[in-house]
């Protein structure tokens, strides 16, 4: 009888540790969740306020269209984007328009890892979708976009 308590307690207790280990599942993004504007909130891994850079992404899902802000000039371009591979994502021809600024070194780094992106991917776990990571080939976070109002 005892053998048996024990193997009862051992039981409820594994199946209350399973339980308290579950993990939240994290928010997944789809090419239709990146329509709208976002601001640029991180770049390489350093924090940035869209309101001081101006550097803003406009996606046009619809039309497959990319436009914004890169921090002085306005940028364009296309979205290279198909339904069989989920995520998968590039920014061939971004091109901005050539006005002269004090400090282009913001804009530059902007469009070199726009260049770069391949992927995309949702940051939290709670719907609806605020924030993208773009990612790089070799897996590193190349910028963080928030929705803007």
């Amino acid at each position: 009888m005892r053998k048996g308590l024990f193997y009862i307690c051992l039981l409820l207790v594994g199946v209350g540790l399973f339980a308290g280990c579950k993990s939240k599942k994290a928010v997944v993004a789809s090419f239709s969740d990146l329509d709208g504007e976002w601001g640029v909130v991180e770049m390489n891994g350093k924090t940035l306020n869209p309101e001081e850079t101006h550097q803003v992404l406009v996606f046009d899902v619809a039309r497959q269209g990319l436009s914004g802000n890169a921090g002085c000039n306005r940028l364009m371009g296309k979205i290279e984007y198909n339904d069989a591979y989920k995520n998968i994502i590039k920014f061939p021809q971004v091109e901005t328009t050539r006005m002269a600024c004090p400090d282009m070194s913001g804009e530059r780094e902007l469009l070199e890892a726009l260049n770069k992106v391949v992927r995309f991917e949702a940051q939290g776990e709670a719907a609806p979708v605020t924030e993208i990571a773009l990612f790089g080939t070799n897996n590193d976070k190349l910028l963080v976009i928030k929705k803007q109002k």
